[in-house]
């Protein structure tokens, strides 16, 4: 297990996330900046909240092109248990969850493994997001993996059948409510 957020991308978006708030408890869709996070776009996500009398779905509205070419899917417009990751769109829906009940950010890290014996960690930062300052109606997040490096990553992930995942191991879920980044 690692320190709260042991991405330095992760660290990045919680930082802007931060700041975008400014002085209320959520900051609003028009409040993140794509240009002072430029370097972390690859790795993030919106997803609306959609609530109903079955539960709470999440529908992505932006997808970054890294999770797009690291889970070999494009998840914008789609429903985030539709995606079909080996079952940890199970856990990041968990965190999501936690995110739109709390009104806080929450960071996950899992393992995952595959069938050719990899393990595959990853960070999870999900933070929320209100129009009204109230109702949470979507949620802003970054996805990293932990365990390789950049180019190990482009030569283990393509290999990886995601709906073959058999074993997903949660190490921690935390929910952030006092931890202080530079600005």
């Amino acid at each position: 297990m690692h320190l709260v957020l042991a991405s330095r991308r992760n660290a990045a978006v919680f930082a802007h996330w931060i700041h975008a708030r400014g002085d209320r408890d959520l900051p609003t869709r028009q409040s993140i900046d794509p240009n002072a996070i430029k370097a972390e776009l690859p790795y993030v996500y919106i997803a609306q909240v959609m609530p109903d009398d079955d539960g709470v779905w999440f529908k992505f509205r932006l997808m970054g092109t890294t999770l797009v070419q690291n889970f070999r899917l494009e998840g914008s417009e789609r429903i985030l248990l539709d995606l079909q990751i080996g079952g940890w769109e199970e856990e990041w829906r968990r965190n999501l969850l936690t995110a739109v009940k709390m009104k806080m950010a929450v960071v996950d890290e899992a393992t995952i493994r595959t069938e050719s014996g990899m393990d595959l960690n990853i960070e999870h930062l999900a933070l929320p997001m209100s129009e009204d300052g109230i109702k949470v109606d979507r949620v802003f997040g970054a996805i990293d993996f932990l365990t390789k490096s950049e180019y190990d990553l482009s030569v283990v992930l393509p290999q990886v059948s995601w709906s073959t995942i058999n074993q997903i191991e949660l190490e921690k879920r935390i929910i952030i409510s006092n931890l202080r980044v530079q600005l």
